[in-house]
């Protein structure tokens, strides 16, 4: 009998180790989840300020990306501008495909900088080619969130 014993309290003790170590890797998800949901959103403020110094760091790329649409631009000007903004349309669509999925911790997309950046780009004149690239329910709300 004491051996019996013994061998439920130790069948006891194993099963406490057991929900222990399960309320343990429960934590270190939550803390992995919110360590991928800070990541993401550094992400997305590190696109931003690259982008921006990448505009403001070289007045050619200003150039190509604040000529209005009466301007004209030799072809590899137009190729050029036309990477560039894509380039930046591609980040917007991560960006925004991670608010989707909650990566972004609830931070809002800032639709009111793209909104500006669509005008001072002139991007309606792109628009055309560049949605072509693009997954189609990003299209959408791009159309009716920001380029109106």
């Amino acid at each position: 009998m004491d051996i019996e014993k013994f061998t439920h309290w130790l069948t006891l003790v194993a099963n406490f180790g057991v929900i222990a170590g399960v309320v343990f890797l429960a934590y270190e998800l939550q803390q992995n989840n919110e360590l991928l949901v800070q990541e993401s959103r550094y992400s997305m403020l590190q696109n931003q300020k690259d982008w921006t110094q990448f505009i403001n760091g070289s007045e050619e790329v200003s150039n190509l990306l604040y000529v209005k649409g009466n301007q004209d631009l030799s072809d590899i000007e137009k190729d050029r501008r036309f990477g560039i903004l894509l380039g930046n349309i591609f980040t917007w669509q991560w960006e925004w495909e991670q608010s989707k999925t909650e990566m972004l911790g609830g931070t809002e997309l800032p639709v009111e900088a793209f909104r500006a950046l669509w005008r001072n780009f002139d991007l309606e004149r792109d628009w055309p080619e560049l949605r072509l690239t693009l997954r189609s329910d990003f299209v959408t709300f791009m159309e009716n969130e920001v380029s109106n």
